[in-house]
Order: structure tokens, then sequence, then C-alpha cells
């Protein structure tokens, strides 16, 4: 009997590798590895197409060249704006944002000798004006919002936090780390000053990425040494990754539209065969918008630890959570957030489908899922 393949549905963790980001990042791992920063002719090569990337990168999100930074991903993006506006006032955050950002509002706390103000959300995990309106002052001098949350996939309304910030004369950042790639990103639309994006959310390398920053706003340099990134970033250019990320950005943002209705199709696939099934079931987040192919699916009665398992021995990768959180069975800040009562944080999974997903292993994944439930529930 025929194995049946393995089926990556954990997306929103990480995404597979562009073959075309592979071949394009090729030979700066072989043949053309000089420094960036060189001045002799064997360099020309890696400058050129460190240019060209930042240029492509700059286009698909309708930003300038010079305001793109090269980053190692989206982590060391969030702890830039958030540190790199710690001397200029009050940051405050979303109360669903990524560890990235928590941790480094907690690393401003410890400076400021007091609590982060977080911002609370409603049961879609929506941000909430009032909440925001509440805290801001013309004390503050950053506002940090993601942009799509990684965990139950609510897209935020950005533009119109962004808008209100900038009333009180703050910055706002947004984590954008799970949208770059998946839908249109554009920051002189969402109005945004900052923006944090990682390469392998959208089938580039690891340990790339990159954070917008609009010229002229203030932001502290962060690694001293050499004068690479405009004096901003010290630190030899990974080329290669950085060629792959561009590749890879570019890709998707060609693809979007197509892909994004290969899996609406899919995630209303699994959802029919889920609602037919298991009505108990709770779709988390926002249903309108919300993240293509990103399904937070909450089930009472089950382990959700204990699904995630039995559908890896079925072949099938989903997550409890943030990936980020894997090791830990306690109920996600979000899903507190959220309000989402215990009995059904406890049997939340996260099934984040993407571009190499097929509508029939959408299915599979449902029926294994409806299959299970109902063996528990006998």
């Amino acid at each position: 009997m025929k194995k049946r393949p393995y089926i990556y549905a954990d997306n929103a963790a990480t995404t597979k590798l562009a073959p075309e980001a592979l071949e394009a990042m090729m030979p700066f791992l072989t043949d053309e590895y000089g420094n960036p920063s060189s001045l002799y002719s064997f360099s020309r090569s890696a400058k050129k197409a460190l240019a060209d990337a930042r240029a492509v990168i700059a286009e698909c999100i309708g930003a300038s060249p010079e305001e793109v930074f090269f980053t190692s991903g989206g982590t060391e993006s969030d702890n830039w704006a958030i540190k790199g506006f710690l001397p200029y006032g009050k940051v405050i955050a979303s109360a669903i944002e990524h560890h990235a950002v928590m941790n480094s509002l907690a690393y401003y706390d410890h400076f400021q000798h007091g609590p982060g103000k977080l911002l609370s959300v409603d049961k879609r995990g929506t941000v909430s004006f009032k909440s925001l309106e509440n805290a801001l002052s013309r004390r503050v001098a950053l506002v940090s919002v993601m942009l799509a949350n990684n965990e139950i996939g609510t897209i935020e309304p950005v533009r119109e936090l962004a808008a209100m910030t900038h009333e009180y004369g703050a910055a706002f950042h947004t984590d954008a780390v799970q949208a770059v790639g998946h839908i249109p990103v554009n920051v002189e639309a969402l109005g945004v000053d900052l923006l944090s994006a990682s390469a392998h959310k959208f089938h580039g390398p690891k340990g790339i990425g990159f954070l917008y920053c609009k010229k002229g706003d203030p932001l502290e340099r962060f690694l001293d040494g050499g004068q690479q990134e405009a004096g901003m970033r010290a630190g030899t250019e990974n080329v290669a990754a950085i060629v792959g990320m561009a590749t890879a950005l570019r890709l998707c943002c060609e693809r979007m539209n197509e892909v994004t209705a290969r899996l609406t199709e899919m995630t209303s696939c699994f959802s029919k065969i889920i609602n037919a099934n298991i009505p108990e079931a709770t779709f988390n987040g926002d249903s309108e918008h919300r993240l293509p192919g990103h399904i937070s699916l909450s089930i009472p009665g089950i382990s959700g630890e204990a699904l995630m398992h039995v559908l890896d021995l079925k072949g099938i990768a989903v997550s409890t959570g943030a990936a980020c959180d894997s090791r830990s069975t306690k109920i996600s800040d979000v899903l507190k957030a959220i309000r989402l009562p215990v009995k059904l944080a406890k049997g939340t999974i996260r099934i984040t489908l993407g571009a190499y997903n097929t509508v029939d292993q959408a299915q599979y994944i449902a029926d294994k899922i409806v299959e299970y439930f109902r063996i528990v529930s006998k």
C-alpha cells in the first residue's frame, strides 16, 4: 500500500522555500560570494544584487528603497522598532502581539520602571479603538499593533488605528510578519511609520527579514560596527538570503489573487465538513477580516494537544497555537484576550493552509478531525 504524503498545514509557523527563491540564491552561495561593502570589481555583483533586492521589496510594499532595512527576521525587526523608540517616550501595544513585541515591551518597562499599556481586543481579536484613545497622550512615542494575528488570523484595522495615533504625534509600528506576501500591504495606504516582516513566512529563506521605517522618522541605530544599512545596522549582509527573500516576495505578490482564491476554496471545504459533523465547534477570529487559509478551531471536550499528535501520526502537521509556544500547554495570551471559554481554549488547534496545499488535503484534514472527535465523544 502506497504511503500517503505528509500534509504540511502549519504555514503560519513557517513556509516551504519557493524553488524560484532557491534558484536565485544559489549564485551568491557559490560563485558570487563577494562582500558587497568591498570596493573591487568582484563584489559588484553582490552589491548590485543587494540594491536590486531592496528595490523589489520596496516596490512590493509601496515604500522607497532607502526606507527598507535588512534584518535577521521578524523578531529582530520587532525588537528594533520597539527599542529604537525607547528614548522618545512611552510605547504601547495590543494585548495579542507576538512575543517579539511583548518581550521588547517588557524590556522597555524595565528601563521605564512601570508597566506598559496593553490595548484590549474584542471577541474577534480586533483592537478596541476606545482602548487606544484612552491610552494615547502626548507622552506616547510609539504604538505597536500587528497587521494580522498569528494565532487566530484576524486582520486589524491598522489604517484607522495609525491615523488616531498620529493625531497625538506618536509613531505607529505594525508587525506584519503574518501578512506580508499573503494580503496586499502598502505602507503608504496603511499610514504606518514602521513595519516588520520575515522571509520564511512567505516562502523565502529563514534567518532574514526587513524593517520598513518611514523616511524622516526617528529610529535609534540597532547594531554598532560598520556602515551597512545606512549605518543603522552593522554587519556584512547575507546577500543570498536577501535575494531569496526579494524573489519570494515578488512571486507572492504576483500570485496573490490566484493563491487567495484557492485558499478560500480550501477553507470553505474544511468549514463545511466541520460544521456538518461537529456543530459544537467554534471558529475563532474575525470571520470576514482574516488571513486567507488561516483556521483557528476550538472543539469542546477534546485536548487540542492530543488532537495535534493524533493528526501528526496520520501524516498531518498542524499547531495548537503559535509555534513559539509549542512546548507550553497553558492557554495562550491571545485566547485569553479574546475571552475564549477555558473548555474551548483547551480544545483549540491552528490549521494554516498555504500555496502548496490542495482542496483534497483540506478535506482530508477535516475528515480526520471528525473521525477523532467521534472516537473521543463515544
